[in-house]
């Protein structure tokens, strides 16, 4: 059994890599842990696998605004003015704008506190 972080990151990983080839374009359940089966659509599927395998290797995540967008659970326009705006900082590599999951997690935080606050 993993002991260290990196080794559970890495069998994860290997554990999502797996699923990705088996999946196809169907929904695909994963269990993490002794928890209960959740059912990924492939593109949610596929942006975790990318996170997971970022932080095994030990690098931060970087999520397409695409993705970022569906983790916030807002529209890819609403997270281009997000963006825009300096609210989300992001970094571009080519003709794509890369937005770090730490950065997208901190932005959440503060958004879900204020609401509660409301």
């Amino acid at each position: 059994m993993p002991t260290t972080r990196s080794d559970r990151f890495a069998a994860l990983d290997a554990q999502l890599e797996s699923a990705l080839r088996n999946a196809g374009d169907q929904p695909t359940a994963v269990v993490v842990g002794d928890g209960d089966p959740i059912e990924l659509p492939p593109d949610t599927l596929k942006t975790l696998h990318k996170v997971v395998h970022s932080l095994a290797s030990g690098t931060e995540p970087t999520l397409t605004t695409t993705e970022a967008a569906d983790f916030l659970g807002v529209s890819r326009p609403y997270l281009t003015r997000l963006r825009k705006a300096g609210t989300i900082p992001y970094r571009k590599t080519g003709n794509r704008h890369l937005v770090l999951a730490s950065a997208l997690r901190a932005f959440k935080t503060n958004r879900d506190r204020q609401l509660d606050q409301l």
